[in-house]
C-alpha cells in the first residue's frame, strides 16, 4: 500500500510536488527539482534529525528530519532514518519555512483511502519559538497533546530559527473507532490560540 501525505502549510501560492501521494497546500518543488524528495547525496550537515516517533509494537521506526537544499529550501520530513531515503513531507522557502504561519504540519499515512482502512497515521511538523503547547483536535470533540522536542543543536543553521519539531501516531483504536484529526493548533505561554491549521484523513 503506498502512503499518503498531506502538507499543512497555507502560504500564498502553491506548486505541486510530493514525495509520495496525497494532496498539498504549500510551497513546494515541482518533481523532479533537488527538494521534491530527502536528497540522500548531501552533506551529513545539511540535515538533521528533529525528533522522533514513540516506538510502536510492530511498526517501523521513523524520525523527522530537518534539510536545507542546495537550492534554497527548508524541508520536513517522515523518513526511516537519517538518510531520509523514503521520506515524506515537503518544503517551503528557506527565507520562510513556516509560510509566515506559526507551525508547519505533515499528515502521513499507510491505506485507506477510506479510515477503516487507514494504518500508523502520523503527525509531524514543526513549530515557532513562541509556541508554547501544541495539541490535533479530533473528530469526537476531544483533543490529543503533541510534544514539541527542544530545538536541535544545529536547526538555527538548518531553517534560520529555533524551530521545534513534533511527531505523533495517531492511535490506532482511534482510526478503529472512527475518530481521526480535524486540526493542529498552537498556543502561546498565556494559552492563547495563536495558530490552526485544519487537517483530516479521507
Amino acid at each position: 500500500m503506498s502512503t499518503r501525505t498531506i502538507l499543512i502549510a497555507l502560504v500564498v501560492c502553491s506548486v505541486g510536488g510530493l514525495a509520495a501521494g496525497g494532496v498539498a497546500t504549500a510551497v513546494f518543488r515541482t518533481a523532479g527539482t533537488p527538494s521534491a524528495a530527502p536528497d540522500i547525496t548531501a552533506r551529513t550537515g545539511d540535515r538533521a534529525v528533529v525528533t522522533r516517533f514513540a516506538h510502536e509494537s510492530g511498526v517501523p521506526d521513523r524520525v523527522v528530519l530537518l534539510q536545507r537544499t542546495a537550492d534554497g529550501y527548508v524541508c520536513l520530513w517522515d523518513a526511516p532514518d537519517v538518510t531520509g531515503a523514503k521520506g515524506v513531507g515537503g518544503c517551503n522557502p528557506a527565507a520562510s519555512p513556516l509560510g509566515g504561519r506559526k507551525l508547519f504540519v505533515s499528515l502521513a499515512y499507510d491505506g485507506g483511502p477510506d479510515v477503516a482502512g487507514v494504518h500508523d497515521a502520523r503527525l509531524s511538523g514543526l513549530v515557532a519559538s513562541d509556541v508554547a503547547t501544541a495539541e490535533v483536535v479530533m473528530t469526537d470533540g476531544s483533543s490529543r497533546r503533541l510534544l514539541i522536542a527542544p530545538a536541535a543543536a544545529n536547526a538555527r543553521t538548518l531553517s534560520g530559527a529555533d524551530y521545534r519539531a513534533f511527531a505523533y501516531r495517531i492511535r490506532e483504536s482511534d482510526l478503529r473507532s472512527g475518530i481521526t484529526p480535524v486540526a493542529v493548533l498552537v498556543r502561546d505561554a498565556k494559552g492563547g490560540v495563536i495558530d490552526r491549521q485544519e487537517t483530516g484523513i479521507g
